[in-house]
């Protein structure tokens, strides 16, 4: 009996060594922390960290990002190109558009003046807008009138036939064939370029014109416009242009810095500096402007007033400061 109870404790102590080295190496896996003493052993294992998230600001973001990129150039945007309309003919909306506008302006001792314009691009059916019918309206300053009678009755028109010969998200391309119908009528044709370009903090837009008419022979014209948009509701723009006709023989060229401000999606405001000169003799200044637009809605989407206060100084008032105040009522209509 005594014989078999030592061969059992022999055995046990033998099969015990591996247990307890087991054991020690589990216990030296994990984290002990610090004290010593009666502290206890930490066997919660170490976490690794996970870059937070916060996906409201990051959803804001890129929210932010697609509206200054849209912002001068989106077909829902109210603000700059689509909420003025300056030029419903060479926009960036698709589509069938028009523009109907009546147009006043008097400098401090003068008469008032008055001008009637209309500008149509009419897309033809089932071309894929490939072809485009345009009407429009002198936009000469020489053409406004001390009567608006008159006015109405001397505004003479243009039609023009368009195809577009290349139109991607960055260039267009498109070729005008068309008559003006004054006296005597003028047969003009026009080949213009566009180009649209998008970095990380503005974009641009580079315009170019060859015109060729019987009336006034072969001219071009160039225009420039950087686009920086300041935050969601304010964007500031620099443009720069020149034209220059054969027959003339000299450049014209203008300026302008402009800070447009979206108030509110019913009115706008912009605050501008502008110059202009050119090279007849050498190049030179002969007109600044410094004033500002107010735009408002006042029917739908469609019905606009602008009032602009100016104060110019031109070489034809022999550079003495000239208060301005312009008023404009438009009707833009698009997606026809």
């Amino acid at each position: 009996m005594k014989k078999f109870l030592l061969y059992l404790y022999l055995i046990l102590m033998v099969y015990s060594q591996p247990l307890l080295a087991a054991e020690e190496s589990i216990l030296k896996s994990f984290e002990y922390t610090e004290g010593g003493g009666n502290s206890d052993i930490d066997f919660s294992q170490t976490k690794k960290e996970v870059p937070t998230k916060i996906t409201l600001i990051d959803d804001s973001h890129d929210w932010l990002k697609d509206y200054i990129d849209g912002v001068s150039y989106s077909v829902d945007s109210f603000f700059v190109d689509t909420f003025f309309g300056d030029d419903v003919i060479d926009d960036e909306i698709s589509g069938t558009r028009a523009k109907l506008s009546f147009f006043t302006r008097r400098e401090i001792g003068q008469l008032v003046d008055y001008n009637y314009g209309i500008s149509v691009r009419l897309v033809v059916p089932n071309t894929d807008e490939r072809f485009s019918l345009l009407v429009q309206s002198t936009e000469d300053d020489d053409e406004r009138q001390n009567n608006a009678v008159d006015t109405v009755e001397d505004v003479e028109y243009s039609t023009a036939l368009r195809f577009m010969l290349k139109a991607t998200e960055n260039w267009n391309v498109s070729f005008d064939n068309g008559v003006k119908w004054g006296l005597p009528v003028d047969f003009f044709s026009r080949l213009r370029f566009r180009r649209l370009d998008y970095f990380e903090a503005f974009n641009t837009r580079i315009t170019q014109k060859f015109e060729w008419s019987v009336k006034d022979g072969l001219g071009e014209s160039t225009r420039l416009q950087i686009n920086r948009p300041l935050n969601i509701d304010r964007l500031i723009r620099f443009e720069i242009g020149s034209e220059y006709q054969v027959d003339n023989g000299y450049f014209e060229f203008d300026y302008r810095l402009s800070l447009y401000h979206e108030l509110n999606p019913k009115e706008a405001l912009a605050y501008y500096l502008r110059a202009s000169g050119e090279d007849h003799n050498n190049m030179s200044f002969n007109n600044y402007g410094v004033g500002f637009r107010y735009r408002r809605m006042v029917y739908q989407d469609w019905v606009f007033v602008e009032v602009t206060p100016e104060l110019e100084v031109a070489n034809t008032n022999y550079y003495d400061l000239t208060p301005i105040i312009m008023f404009r009522f438009e009707a833009l209509i698009g997606g026809l």
